[in-house]
């Protein structure tokens, strides 16, 4: 079966790096539905910047940091579910 994870990043513009990333645990069953999540998990991530010290908005400025993500397809086996017991009627 086919999912997709939704990972972000942080990187900067200037260095062309993205040193950190975040899996976030959001998996979803199309890519449509990942990458409409992404934007809006990634939107609301940049806006919260500010409330991370490290990332204060002279920081974010300089550095021209963005918010990128990636919707990686994974392949996950079927959960195998086993069948209720029977009654037994005593």
């Amino acid at each position: 079966m086919t999912k997709f994870l939704l990972i972000m990043y942080m990187c900067s513009v200037i260095t062309n790096d993205c040193p950190s990333h975040h899996i976030t645990g959001f998996t979803f069953k199309t890519h449509t539905e990942c990458v409409q999540a992404g934007y809006r998990v990634a939107h609301n991530t940049f806006k919260s910047l500010e409330e991370i010290e490290e990332f204060d908005k002279e920081y974010v400025e300089t550095n021209k940091i963005v918010v990128k993500f990636e919707c990686r397809q994974i392949e996950v086996s079927k959960p195998i579910i086993p069948l209720p017991k029977p009654k037994v009627s005593t």
